[in-house]
């Protein structure tokens, strides 16, 4: 996947996000609903708005009323926080702090 990618979402459709790849979306038109493990409540966006896709979880994204049109960009700096917490663990107790 390039940085960005414009992905185009039908109705009945969900797409499921992968928190290691993506790091925002963006509707570009239409209306998505968005629903999340993590996440309270579900979200709906309009054309305009985004969505910071949280690091773990499942996130599904679905277009509603329509199609839409969604940006995906692609996270470039995730695995640093996921390698640095794999060294920790390799550390004696005493040393892993945070």
């Amino acid at each position: 996947m390039s940085a960005r990618e414009t992905l185009l979402l039908h109705p009945d459709r969900p797409l499921r996000l992968d928190p290691a790849r993506h790091a925002e979306l963006g509707v570009e038109s239409g209306i998505v609903w968005i629903t999340s493990d993590v996440a309270a409540g579900d979200l709906f966006l309009a054309a305009g708005q985004r969505y910071r896709v949280p690091q773990d979880g499942v996130v599904l994204v679905e277009a509603l009323r329509g199609m839409a049109d969604v940006r995906l960009v692609a996270c470039r700096r995730r695995w640093i926080p996921d390698l640095l917490e794999s060294c920790r663990a390799m550390l004696p107790k005493g040393l892993a702090t945070h």
